[in-house]
């Protein structure tokens, strides 16, 4: 009876104590990437690269669809933040539920701009390369299409999915190396 009674209250003890971590902020460390890539919300984006806890080191990066509050994104550096993370009450529908806010950036790391890197130009048939004042990303970053200009603009047209390989050359324009 006693072993019955000591085993109830070890779990009554467990849940009380038990908190529901989605309904409370937490502090994480998070890798920012040194470039930017595409991707698809309610419409076309440019989002950061990040990597989360384990996954910190390794080649697996994730596309972050919404911002860091206090967080100064810079093209050429690979940052290691804290970051402090909260549920949001009734977030919107198209919206992230959760709020991300820097703590503090604890490292950065300046990338050579001969440094290759991949980014979708076009995912389901969405084009990411827009030119109406010259060849840019989502009007954002300008892009040299090198010697290859000819060979981008047929393949954009005519396939739905189309990665670019690129090299910074300033902070705000990259430089086509080749297509896949």
């Amino acid at each position: 009876m006693k072993t019955k009674i000591l085993l109830l209250m070890v779990i009554g003890i467990i849940f009380s104590c038990s908190n529901d971590d989605r309904n409370e902020s937490q502090i994480i460390d998070m890798r920012i990437n040194h470039f930017q890539n595409t991707g698809i919300a309610v419409g076309p984006v440019l989002t950061l690269l990040v990597q989360e806890g384990n996954n910190i080191g390794t080649d697996s990066w994730t596309k972050f669809y919404t911002n860091i509050e206090g967080f100064a994104y810079e093209s050429g550096k690979i940052y290691n933040l804290s970051v402090n993370v909260e549920p949001i009450e009734n977030p919107p529908a198209d919206g992230s539920s959760l709020k991300y806010t820097l703590v503090e950036v604890v490292s950065t790391q300046e990338v050579d701009n001969e440094t290759l890197f991949d980014i979708d130009l076009k995912i389901n048939g969405e084009n990411f390369i827009t030119n109406d004042s010259g060849l840019k990303l989502l009007n954002q970053i300008n892009i040299d299409c090198n010697n290859i200009c000819n060979e981008l603009e047929t393949t954009i047209q005519n396939q739905d999915f189309v990665i670019g390989t690129f090299k910074r050359i300033s902070n705000d324009e990259i430089q086509l190396m080749e297509l896949e």
